[in-house]
């Protein structure tokens, strides 16, 4: 007897890098466990400079200089990505494995095309 397999998600809306994106665009931001890691962190370490910059009347340029600075410094403690995603230096923060503020590698995987498959033009399959 065949094996019948699913037929991939590649041409759905919510289809990304091998992943499911509908729950996060029902509800963006309802799952905080798929936010990204890393920049969640430099989220609040640029809050963080932001209050010391007005506490301390920092002009524009000390700010500059001093967020390259915790940048590094971010990195460094944090040791990177714990999935591992970031591929080198030149690309932090960014990261080929997200999208927006989550972490596709967080999501669910895409089982093939389902009952919410939206092509890339909008249409429902029937």
């Amino acid at each position: 007897m065949a094996i019948i397999s699913r037929m991939p998600g590649h041409m759905c809306r919510f289809y990304k890098k091998g992943r499911c994106l509908y729950e996060e665009l029902l509800n963006p931001g309802y799952n905080n466990k798929w936010r990204c890691k890393m920049l969640s962190g430099l989220e609040d370490e640029y809050d963080k400079l932001l209050r010391q910059a007005e506490a301390f009347k920092l002009s524009a340029e000390v700010v500059s200089e001093l967020w390259n600075v915790r940048i590094a410094e971010h990195r460094a403690s944090t040791g990177g990505c714990y999935k591992a995603a970031f591929k080198g230096v030149d690309t932090y923060p960014l990261c080929s494995d997200g999208y927006e503020d989550i972490c596709l590698l967080e999501l669910p995987c895409c089982e093939g095309v389902c009952h919410n498959f939206v092509n890339l033009e909008g249409k429902t399959s029937s």
